[in-house]
């Protein structure tokens, strides 16, 4: 008798005698149940039992020549597990744990979120709390550190970054296009963006106030400087450079360093020095040297009377315009009187004052 047919006797007599089946109308082989699902080659059922498939040593699985793709076997050795051929080679299965094989495709996480026990302290942790951290444990909702970091740090901040900060590598927040941003840096804020002339604008909202070196602003400021060691200081230029300010705004101060250096303001004829003694004016403005009465003409918004001479003359201020303003400084020797409806007054010497044409007549304000 051939070794096949005895086989296949054996076969046959072992079928018979366990609760093995073949389902002929299938082709499936069943074990422990009479009809095996059909879409199965083979079928094993039970509720005590489970499937042993071989085991051996890693240099055993190794020396199985030409392995069919699929094939399976449990190694025992060196990382003990069940191991799937591949077309290249064998691969340990395991649980589905992010942290044992790099990935080969994008990360989707179907609408589910990314929750963690603690956040590492290289690249990117999320702990159980959901402080994210880059770089470091997180202790804040979002903690960057670009730098090693020593001593004590701020915790439950919304957003907590450090780093070497500084103008040119400060942590920049940008438009999509990258054209314009804001940047914080080392003690700075600045505008951050391939845009050459950017805006850098603090805007409060409603009644808001704007503080520096205050907490405690006014509520009738729009922007209160407070300072017991420190001044205001205005933009410096040349006389040249202020000339070159396209459309200067009503109010506008510089400070001019030549050509009768000082503080100037922009009103609405032109740019006019402003400060303690001798007053200089431009645009609109008239020289006065009367000896006897003048009449200031309507158009005057700045006089400066210069004479030095004993004999002076009253100054009578002419038909003006509703609202209009007139500043007069004196700046003779000897006093300069003004006739106004509010009056006949004297302007002392090195002095100014100022004026309104209002209801039909120039009164004195100050």
């Amino acid at each position: 008798m051939s070794k096949v047919l005895r086989f296949r006797l054996l076969a046959v007599a072992a079928l018979a005698t366990s609760s093995a089946s073949v389902y002929a109308q299938t082709g499936s082989v069943g074990i422990g149940i009479e009809t095996p699902n059909a879409s199965a080659v083979l079928d094993l059922t039970s509720t005590a039992k489970g499937l042993l498939i071989p085991r051996m040593t890693q240099a055993q699985r190794n020396l199985i020549s030409t392995p069919a793709e699929g094939l399976l076997v449990y190694q025992t050795d060196n990382t003990p597990g069940i191991y799937q051929r591949t077309a290249t080679a064998w691969v340990r299965l395991v649980a589905d744990n992010l942290g044992d094989h790099t990935a080969t495709t994008n990360l989707n996480l179907n609408g589910k979120l990314l929750t963690g026990a603690a956040a590492a302290t290289t690249g990117l942790g999320v702990d159980a709390s959901g402080n994210v951290g880059v770089g470091v444990t997180a202790a804040n909702k979002l903690d960057v550190a670009t730098a090693a970091r020593t001593g004590t740090h701020a915790t439950a901040k919304p957003l907590y970054v450090t780093g070497a900060l500084t103008t040119t590598n400060g942590a920049e927040f940008r438009t999509s296009d990258a054209t314009q941003g804001v940047g914080i840096g080392s003690n700075s804020v600045y505008a951050a963006g391939s845009t050459a002339n950017q805006d850098l604008i603090l805007q409060p909202k409603g009644m808001g106030t704007v503080g520096v070196g205050s907490a405690a602003t006014a509520v009738s400021a729009i922007l209160d400087v407070s300072s017991t060691t420190k001044g205001f200081l205005p933009p410096r230029m040349t006389k040249a450079q202020r000339d070159l300010i396209a459309t200067p705004a009503v109010g506008l101060l510089i400070v001019q360093n030549d050509n009768t250096p000082g503080l100037y303001q922009y009103t609405s004829t032109g740019w006019a020095s402003v400060g303690v003694g001798t007053y200089y004016a431009e645009s609109m403005s008239t020289a006065a040297a009367p000896t006897g009465a003048v009449t200031v003409a309507p158009a005057v918004t700045n006089l400066v009377y210069t004479d030095n001479n004993s004999g002076n003359g009253a100054v009578t201020l002419g038909a003006g315009t509703e609202g209009q303003r007139l500043v007069i400084v004196n700046n003779d020797n000897g006093f300069l009187t003004v006739v106004s409806a509010s009056g006949t007054g004297n302007i002392l010497s090195k002095y100014g004052a100022r004026y309104i044409y209002t209801n039909g007549a120039w009164r004195r304000e100050s």
